[in-house]
């Protein structure tokens, strides 16, 4: 017959795996301990070791009010505090049960009692259910654990102890020497308290990495806890809970926090604190969603700082130092994003151009929205053509149009703006770099065309080749970066001066490098090496020494070559 009413309950099985349920450390056992003697009103906890029959034990030692019944002690999940401290706290009842499984020694005395007690609980104990006799000691108000350390623990116990006092709102000594205590939000750039905790405020949030965000007492937890990140700066919190009781901690193990309404307040307060002191700098760089996150929030914010960062033009390696000390002047230019084979060239081309000089800005999509932003000009589109038998080619992030190396007619850049309304600009091309996959580029690949040789050199094509075209191999077997590098930067140079200075001048910067890398280091200060180099003789000579060789000079071997 089916019962009518069924109610919850705590099974006797339950009380027979408790040694299954915690798997705790020194340090977790001595933070329960420490929470409890601070519910009991403790000002003092004394942490001191002794030795007995060769095995080390520890006797923690609180200074509280004592535990008038001890049965409350073994009665799992019953916690025996008094209703204002249950209501403030909702304390789980579990901490004596941090020790099942080992042998326990507990005494105590309540402040109304004539007499304490004390009690000695088995290993065996926690499971069987079995009676645990009480005797009656003369005792200091307050209560001791002792327990033994076994080697792990003994060995853990100085920093473990250090670590569980740290953050505690009470007095801790280990062997008779206070353990420094420090304010859970030490650093913070503002604190705000409300609602029962308090929230510091932090510009750099490299010191939440990995670690904990909450400290509810003394017990420090990690919480996922609202971030604010400007152009410029990020935001980060850390909570001292000082009287929230529904912000808890997960049961048994208290390692996380339970994710409930509460904690979402929580988070919730946490960005009106930020945007708050964001608003007491009196500038921002927010995105704009954020700030429409903190209008909600009735954070009434101005507009972002109407700062861009200058446009540079994206490189194939992302791990290349490319010199761009570049700075904004005029009203911005935003530009999109078209790979870098095109932008190299369009950068090369634009910086001649006074309508865009100094004004292309880094489009930044957190700022869409802000009406300053919006208003900007902005480059949507690059197109490179160019006229070629009688016919007009182009070529752009999607079309590829283009002949072998060399020179062709009237390269343009077609730059297309996206205002309202749309318009084109032709901006006349030194060069174009053109490749199969404009946003996947290798040397052996380029196509190199421009309009005539003048106001390009080898040097500003050996600079866009590095930029359009060098990455360097993720392989581990490959050479390092700046090797890999060095050889691409040596074929670079020899395709640049063969197309713009003809074969004999890359021949003889060819031979310059091998020079330079191979036999220029050896040369004694003060003497000069020639030599006379064709197909079927090889002559070298030194100049006979100089009598007060000038200092520092540098021969340009390629000037010395007489074939």
């Amino acid at each position: 017959m089916l019962p009518r009413t069924i109610s919850t309950s705590i099974s006797q099985d339950a009380i027979t795996k408790v040694t299954r349920l915690f798997n705790n450390t020194i340090g977790d056992v001595l933070a329960e301990l420490i929470q409890n003697a601070r519910r009991a009103g403790a000002s003092l906890l004394e942490l001191t070791t002794s030795e007995h029959n060769g095995r080390t034990w520890l006797s923690v030692t609180d200074n509280g009010a004592g535990i008038e019944d001890p049965s409350v002690l073994l009665a799992f999940g019953g916690s025996g505090w008094d209703n204002a401290l249950m209501a403030r706290e909702d304390p789980a009842g579990m901490g004596v049960f941090s020790l099942a499984g080992r042998r326990l020694e507990v005494s105590s005395r309540a402040p109304g009692s004539k007499t304490g007690w004390r009690i000695d609980i088995g290993p065996d104990d926690w499971e069987s259910a079995a009676p645990i006799a009480v005797t009656a000691i003369g005792h200091p108000v307050g209560t001791c654990f002792r327990f033994e350390l076994e080697s792990p623990w003994a060995f853990s116990l100085d920093r473990a102890a250090q670590q569980a006092a740290c953050y505690a709102p009470i007095e801790v000594r280990l062997h008779g020497v206070p353990i420094p205590r420090e304010d859970w939000l030490t650093g913070a750039e503002t604190i705000v308290e409300r609602d029962g905790v308090r929230i510091g405020i932090y510009r750099d949030p490299r010191h939440l990495h990995r670690a904990s965000a909450i400290n509810f007492h003394g017990v420090t937890t990690s919480c996922r806890l609202p971030m604010i990140i400007e152009r410029d700066r990020q935001w980060s919190a850390k909570v001292d809970i000082v009287d929230a009781p529904q912000i808890q901690l997960v049961l048994p193990a208290r390692k996380e926090v339970v994710e409930n309404s509460a904690l979402e307040n929580l988070r919730t307060a946490i960005r009106i604190a930020i945007y708050r002191h964001i608003q007491s700098l009196g500038s921002h760089r927010l995105s704009h969603t954020s700030w429409c996150d903190a209008e909600a929030l009735g954070v009434h914010l101005p507009p972002a700082s109407p700062i861009l960062e200058p446009w540079t033009p994206a490189q194939a390696d992302s791990d290349s130092d490319l010199d761009h000390e570049l700075s904004l002047a005029g009203e911005p230019i935003l530009m999109d994003h078209f790979g870098p084979a095109i932008e190299q060239c369009a950068a090369f081309a634009l910086a001649k151009d006074p309508r865009f000089a100094g004004r292309l800005a880094a489009a930044d999509a957190s700022m869409a929205g802000y009406h300053w932003y919006d208003r900007l000009t902005r480059i949507s589109g690059l197109r490179f053509t160019f006229d070629q038998d009688g016919a007009v080619h182009i070529f752009d992030s999607e079309t590829v149009d283009a002949p072998e190396s060399g020179l062709v007619e009237n390269l343009n850049l077609l730059v297309e703006i996206s205002n309202v309304p749309a318009d084109t600009i032709t901006v006349p091309a030194p060069v174009a770099i053109v490749f199969d996959e404009s946003w996947h580029c290798c040397l052996d690949d380029a196509r190199i065309i421009f309009p005539s040789k003048e106001g390009l050199s080898a040097g500003d094509l050996l600079r866009l080749l590095e930029g359009a075209c060098f990455s360097a191999s993720s392989d581990s077997d490959a050479d390092s970066w700046e090797t890999q590098n060095n050889r691409f930067l040596a074929d670079a140079r020899e395709i640049a001066t063969s197309l713009l200075e003809g074969e004999d001048a890359a021949l003889i910067e060819k031979t310059r490098a091998i020079l330079s890398d191979h036999v220029q280091w050896f040369v004694p200060e003060g003497r000069r090496l020639f030599a006379s180099i064709d197909r079927a003789r090889l002559d070298v000579r030194f100049e006979p020494p100089l009598s007060d060789p000038p200092e520092a000079v540098v021969p340009n071997p390629a000037e010395d070559l007489n074939p």
